[in-house]
C-alpha cells in the first residue's frame, strides 16, 4: 500500500494518483504546482522540514506557496493572477484550490471562501463573503476588501491554518 503524502489516504501499489485528493503518488521528489486547475503534488522521500525549506527558498517569480498544517509539502500555485480557495461541494462548486483533503469542511472553510490575487510583486487576500471568516495574522479580514499579504504571513480560513510564501 502507498500512503498519499497530502491527505494520508491509502492506495494500492502502482497507483499514480490519489483517489481522494488527486495527488501524484510515486517515488522521488516532483514539483507540487497548481497551474490552471491541475494540481501536481510533491512526494517527499523524507518528509523533513529541510525539504519544505528548500522548496520555499527556490520559489520563482509569480509562484505562491501555501503551507498547510499536517501537509507533507507546501502547495505551489503558479500561472494565474488569481486563485479561489475553498472546498468542493455537492452543487458542483469547484474552487481553484480544493482544500477538502485538509479537513476544510470540518474546519469551517466555505465552498468559495477567499481569493489570493497577484498584483505585480505583491499578493492580496480577499474574503469572498465566507461563513466562518478569514483572518490574516489573527486579525479579521473584512468581506470583499483586499488586504496585502507579506511573506510568512498566517492565513486562517475558518479554522484551517495556512502560511503563505511567494517569489519575487
Amino acid at each position: 500500500m502507498i500512503t498519499c503524502p497530502i491527505c494520508r489516504s491509502r492506495e494500492l501499489e502502482g497507483e499514480l494518483f490519489c483517489s481522494e485528493c488527486g495527488a501524484r503518488l510515486g517515488a522521488g521528489p516532483v514539483d507540487q504546482t497548481l497551474t490552471g486547475n491541475i494540481v501536481e503534488v510533491a512526494r517527499a522521500g523524507a518528509e523533513s522540514p529541510r525539504v519544505t525549506t528548500d522548496i520555499l527558498s527556490r520559489l520563482r517569480a509569480g509562484q505562491i506557496a501555501l503551507s498547510i498544517t499536517d501537509a507533507a509539502q507546501p502547495l505551489i500555485l503558479e500561472g494565474r493572477s488569481e486563485y479561489i480557495l475553498g472546498r468542493e461541494g455537492h452543487d458542483q462548486v469547484v474552487p481553484d484550490l480544493n482544500l477538502n483533503p485538509f479537513g476544510a469542511r470540518e474546519k469551517g472553510v466555505s465552498r468559495v471562501h477567499a481569493a489570493l490575487r497577484r498584483d505585480h510583486s505583491q499578493v492580496l487576500l480577499i474574503d469572498l463573503g465566507s461563513t466562518n471568516g478569514t483572518r490574516l495574522n489573527g486579525r479579521p479580514v473584512a468581506a470583499h476588501q483586499a488586504v496585502k499579504v507579506a511573506n510568512g504571513d498566517e492565513i486562517r480560513l475558518g479554522k484551517l491554518l495556512l502560511r503563505i510564501n511567494f517569489g519575487p
